[in-house]
């Protein structure tokens, strides 16, 4: 699997079967280029390439230039999105994204994480490019190279993540209700995905 290596790709398999099995909808393993069917809401464009099975996005370190990278012809309010990730920095989701400023996200960095953060996720808005943090960092295990699953889930105004299927933090908010677009975000440093599930 050109460069991946078996352990990584058996790994992969169990995950990628996984998040198929808990979400119905469509997914995209990155085994071709799929890039066209993206498009990018940018701080900064963020270099984004596919390859080897995987998408990453590589940028320096604490540049703070979010870029989000929405699945086209996709939109809802309430729904669930998922993906199989191996680095992260600062990297993980966005639902509801009416534009650059204005959206739902949750980020997750592992234990080699860069950005001041380390083996945590949190659940953010960003409303008129003001971010506000809706949990604190929730601690997670997450060694850099081993794929995890992420899920993050809109219910009304119920935001909800899951690592590796177990439910690890629940917040409520209503700043942003409307139907909006999905995908998989990226902030500075390295991001490395497998795969990416949508409704």
């Amino acid at each position: 699997m050109g460069g991946v290596s078996g352990e990584r790709a058996a790994m992969r398999g169990l995950n990628l079967l996984m998040a198929r099995g808990a979400l119905s909808g469509h997914t995209d393993d990155f085994s071709s280029n799929t890039l066209s069917s993206y498009t990018e809401y940018a701080d900064a464009a963020g270099g984004w390439s596919i390859g080897s099975g995987v998408i990453s996005c590589n940028t320096p370190l604490l540049t703070y230039k979010q870029s989000c990278l929405t699945r086209n012809g996709v939109s809802f309010a309430d729904g669930t999105v998922s993906c199989i990730i191996t680095a992260a920095d600062d990297a993980g989701m966005v639902l509801r994204l009416a534009d650059n400023n204005n959206y739902y996200l949750v980020a997750i960095s592992d234990a080699s994480g860069g950005n001041g953060a380390t083996n945590v996720v949190r659940i953010w808005r960003r409303v008129g490019g003001t971010f506000t943090g809706l949990t604190s960092g929730i601690p997670i295990s997450f060694t850099r190279g081993t794929p995890h699953t992420l899920s993050f889930t809109a219910t009304g105004s119920t935001l909800s993540v899951k690592f590796d299927g177990t439910t690890i933090g629940t917040v409520t908010d209503s700043a942003i209700s409307a139907s909006g677009k999905c995908g998989i975000r990226h902030d500075s440093g390295i991001t490395t995905i497998d795969s990416f599930t949508w409704p």
